[in-house]
């Protein structure tokens, strides 16, 4: 069974919270939706084609009416106040938003953000008005959101949300260009409390005298492979493939992102701070309601500078710094360090690290070998522990 039909335009509801309305897309919305669909953001995460124009949005407006006169899907404008620019303040097209009919009880949202409105927070309110409708007045009990694997913008704001996210489909979502690509999916029900399900990390920029930790940029992906294909760092990190690819480098920084989504892990380039190169990389790989697991590698033309120390005791005071001060506030920060890993150890009791012990057999080596791993830890003295 469809969703309710409307009579387009007349018919359709007009939702509002002041500033951000949802209402029936209209003729003069029509060379905004001709910019919307030409960006290169909405192509690059749409199955919008290439070459969109004025005859193409008028297809969707007769589209618009279609659905909304069978109840398969229900389309809305959003219109919101302009921010910058020569027409700031003025009311504008500020994307699209939909819940498509997927039976009784249940729909599939829809967004797309013109990107004169991205990052002004108009497709929040907008979702957020949605979502309302289609529990009270639609009476869904589930709402389904997907998205092509790597967009995040689009993953974020269903986070905020409450949106569950549900893992990987593979091979599901088409693509503007006729390929099929992965799908992350998530699901809110309509019992589900208000907002995030969890926290999401912040990858915060961290300056020290000579590095910036910072987010890992696609740019940094030939120094990555380098590093990681120099045979000091295969050997003490057997995780590693061999030979290391361009593609290895990708799959590391999107892992990055996942960790960071799930607030479970995180991981920053080590630059310089006069060049920006990638120097290493620095990350907490664990961390736990009282403390953070670090680990580090350097590129080869990095190493004996003391770049990892200061690396290091950045991310460390990160840790210890209190969460309203935008630090995580943990209580205790810990190295797990491969028996016979002398460089790291330096570098760790060089941070303030001190022994606290060993954990028997707990890594295999490059060789297959186990080894045993050295613990040391440095415990918050912000916390008076």
């Amino acid at each position: 069974m469809a969703m309710p039909t409307h009579r387009f335009p007349d018919d359709v509801p007009v939702l509002s919270d002041g500033p951000v309305t949802l209402r029936a897309l209209a003729e003069p919305d029509l060379e905004s939706v001709v910019e919307q669909s030409v960006d290169p953001l909405t192509l690059r995460w749409t199955t919008i084609p290439e070459g969109y124009d004025r005859e193409q949005a008028r297809a969707w407006l007769r589209f618009n009416e279609t659905a909304w006169s069978s109840g398969t899907e229900h389309v809305f404008a959003v219109d919101a106040p302009r921010s910058g620019g020569p027409r700031h303040g003025a009311r504008a097209y500020a994307g699209t938003v939909t819940l498509r009919d997927a039976g009784p009880g249940r729909a599939i949202v829809g967004y797309v953000a013109h990107p004169a409105a991205r990052g002004t927070g108009a497709m929040h309110t907008a979702l957020g008005l949605l979502l309302r409708y289609g529990f009270e007045r639609l009476d869904l009990q589930t709402v389904l959101w997907q998205s092509e694997r790597g967009n995040w913008p689009s993953r974020k704001l269903a986070w905020r949300h409450g949106f569950s996210f549900d893992g990987v489909v593979r091979g599901w979502l088409g693509a503007h260009d006729g390929t099929i690509t992965d799908a992350w999916t998530g699901t809110l029900r309509r019992d589900d409390p208000p907002g995030p399900r969890g926290p999401w990390w912040s990858l915060e920029t961290l300056r020290a005298e000579r590095v910036v930790l910072r987010a890992l940029q696609e740019r940094d992906d030939p120094r990555i492979v380098e590093g990681c294909s120099d045979p000091t760092t295969v050997r003490w990190l057997p995780m590693l493939p061999v030979p290391y690819r361009p593609t290895d480098a990708a799959a590391f920084r999107a892992a990055v992102l996942d960790g960071v989504a799930a607030a479970r892990s995180a991981s920053w380039a080590i630059a310089d701070a006069s060049s920006d190169a990638l120097l290493g990389t620095i990350g907490i790989p664990r961390q736990s309601e009282a403390g953070v697991e670090i680990g580090y590698w350097l590129h080869p033309e990095a190493r004996g500078r003391g770049i990892a120390v200061e690396a290091v005791e950045r991310l460390v005071g990160h840790a210890f710094a209190p969460r309203e001060r935008g630090g995580l506030g943990v209580v205790r920060a810990f190295v797990r360090i491969q028996e016979g890993n002398a460089a790291s150890l330096r570098v760790a009791q060089a941070a303030g690290f001190a022994m606290a012990g060993s954990e028997r057999a707990s890594m295999l080596g490059r060789d297959g070998r186990i080894a045993d791993a050295l613990l040391l830890d440095r415990v918050n003295p912000l916390l008076g522990v």
